[in-house]
């Protein structure tokens, strides 16, 4: 008995000391209930990736995101190959269009114009750069190539916060003329973004702050850490400032902006990726400074967010929630030696999928979950004229996935 109890204590300390090689902060515990049953209830009895699935352009690899061009019949694709993919809806043809520092993430146009295109570009795991090569938002001119970097640095922020939401008297705007190398730190994620009616406020999602930090296998030991050092960043063309909004959250990802009824944002909805939830926090308006949990437990890792020309919020669901996950986010004590664990051998889910919210986030309207035979790891839900398009976050995934809207039978 003796013996055994010694080596429980060797094996604790063994992990104290020699785990965690990545010094990955970790959470306190937090305990997962289950699904809420309205979601659940939704769930299709058929999957619809079995029957109706669409592949295009079987030349395009992986990618996290894909914006349309509807006028100019063409649309883009952030590659995992390091490259942002043009696709000519006409011709059927996919191809490597420009090349980001690094790699491109999630996309919007600049404006209506849609004359440029904004994208995160960020390190992904397993590729090397130089470091030269730098993470941060960058701005794209469609008709030279020409690529722009808008947001390479951030303000240290003087002190940790956890779940803020900052009113606008609370906020300092800080001009990116002013920062420097004492003031200043490199942005370690630019995941996503949303972009302001007026194109003039950019909002950039950071997931977690760390050195030498990168997406996808990258990001899964922050995944397993689950401690809450997301932001959420403004950056202000017209002044050329940097404000922090949102400080203290775990794995901030997909991201979509609200207006009021003067067309100016007063809400932002947001996944916790890794913490299986959807917020909104009221950043104007008679609710400033707070949030609301609008789902949580929710089945899989909620990634980009969408909406559709009725309003409706699509939702990629990058992984099924697994019975691991559960018990390790309750027992943090475990996660030392989880992540000491090589990725390739952990038990992850091949399952992927996505779900449909109705206008105001408050009920769910679709659910679907596949096995991963057709597709795998949905990053996002993007909804385009009557199909919805699923972007693949898998190296080995090649062509343009989708689905037909009406066939979907998604009743409000």
């Amino acid at each position: 008995m003796r013996m055994y109890k010694n080596s429980i204590i060797f094996f604790f300390f063994f992990c104290v000391i020699a785990c965690n090689p990545g010094k990955i902060k970790i959470g306190k515990a937090y305990s997962l209930g289950e699904t809420p049953a309205q979601i659940l209830a939704l769930e299709t009895k058929e999957d619809p990736f079995l029957s109706g699935l669409k592949v295009e352009m079987k030349d395009l690899p992986g990618h996290d995101d894909v914006i349309f061009d509807e006028k100019a019949k063409v649309a883009y694709a952030s590659g995992m190959d390091g490259w942002i993919w043009k696709l000519d809806r006409e011709n059927g043809k996919a191809s490597q269009w420009v090349r980001p520092p690094v790699n491109p993430a999630g996309m919007r146009f600049s404006d209506e114009k849609k004359e440029k295109i904004l994208v995160c570009a960020s390190r992904l795991g397993g590729e090397t750069y130089e470091e030269k090569d730098r993470v941060g938002l960058y701005e794209i001119e469609i008709a030279s190539k020409k690529v722009q970097p808008l947001v390479l640095d951030l303000p240290k922020t003087e002190k940790e916060e956890f779940e803020r939401v900052y009113k606008p008297s609370e906020r300092t705007a800080i001009s990116l003329k002013d920062l420097n190398p004492s003031n200043s730190r490199p942005i370690s994620l630019c995941n996503d973004l949303a972009v302001s009616k007026d194109g003039n406020r950019i909002y950039i999602t950071e997931p977690f702050e760390r050195e030498n930090a990168a997406m996808g296998s990258g990001a899964v030991p922050e995944a397993i850490g689950l401690f809450p050092h997301g932001k959420l960043w403004m950056y202000d063309r017209k002044q050329g400032t940097i404000t922090l909004v949102l400080d203290g959250f775990t794995f901030i990802d997909g991201i979509l902006l609200e207006e009021d009824t003067t067309g100016n944002e007063e809400s932002v909805l947001f996944t916790e990726t890794s913490k299986f939830r959807l917020l909104r926090a009221y950043t104007k308006g008679p609710k400033q400074g707070n949030f609301e949990i609008l789902f949580e437990n929710l089945p899989g890792l909620a990634d980009g967010l969408d909406r559709d020309n009725e309003g409706r919020i699509w939702i990629g669901i990058i992984k099924r929630r697994s019975g691991l996950m559960n018990f390790v986010h309750k027992n943090p004590w475990l996660k030392s030696f989880l992540l000491s664990v090589p990725q390739k051998i952990l038990p992850i889910s091949k399952r992927t999928g996505f779900m449909v919210l109705d206008r105001k986030g408050a009920k769910a309207l679709y659910y679907s979950m596949h096995d991963g035979s057709k597709i795998t790891d949905i990053s996002v839900a993007v909804p385009f004229e009557g199909r919805v398009y699923f972007p693949s976050f898998d190296p080995h995934s090649r062509g343009l996935y989708s689905l037909s809207i009406s066939e979907l039978g998604i009743k409000d």
